[in-house]
């Protein structure tokens, strides 16, 4: 295409042409490697032999009004759209939403708007979100976006267990310990990295 337009056109508005394909073109591979899973049900069953992640979402039980989603790849335009669309199309409105990141290495300005979006929708539905294994980049972000402050400290997590047991907090139910086998997700989780956890719920 490039090649083209330099032949028929000009040098500049090819390289310029180039460039905006070549955007839309890493925009929409970035919205192909990203996937966003929903977890609304307990799994109890150990061997069952699908499921060797000890950190897994399906390893634990998820209590009745949370849904648990989780986001894998970069969180970016095309990944935004996607997790709009698919959010928007909830069937039945949990009490608790949680969103796990632990797979999500970075989030763009179309990220943080759709996560605002998320929770000023979900606060006037009467859901809660909770955000939970946010990496060091999306954290900043979030921070310097004001998101924090918007969805309180109390429901920003350091992994899946503190999310669920703060859902569980939140509906009046009893905590549940952090199961032995599992694992840090995030550089946060481990002291050795030096880097502060949230509060834990």
């Amino acid at each position: 295409t490039t090649f083209l337009l330099t032949v028929l056109v000009d040098l500049t508005v090819a390289i310029e042409v180039g460039m905006v394909l070549a955007a839309f073109l890493f925009m929409r591979r970035m919205a192909e490697v990203t996937n966003i899973s929903v977890f609304t049900h307990e799994f109890t069953d150990p061997k069952d032999d699908f499921e060797t992640d000890p950190n897994a979402v399906r390893r634990r039980a998820v209590p009745d009004g949370v849904q648990v989603y989780e986001i894998s790849g970069p969180f970016f335009f095309g990944a935004a759209e996607m997790f709009k669309d698919r959010v928007g199309r909830i069937a039945g409105k949990p009490k608790v939403l949680i969103l796990r990141m632990r797979h999500v290495p970075a989030i763009d300005s179309t990220g943080l708007h759709a996560l605002r979006d998320l929770v000023r929708r979900s606060r006037q539905e009467g859901t809660l979100v909770v955000l939970a294994d946010v990496h060091a980049q999306p954290i900043v972000a979030l921070e310097r976006s004001g998101f924090l402050d918007e969805i309180g400290e109390d429901n920003l997590t350091g992994n899946i267990d503190d999310a669920l047991n703060r859902a569980r907090e939140y509906l009046g139910l009893a905590p549940e310990p952090r199961p032995i086998f599992a694992t840090p997700t995030v550089a946060r989780e481990t002291p050795a990295m030096g880097v502060p956890r949230p509060p834990e719920a």
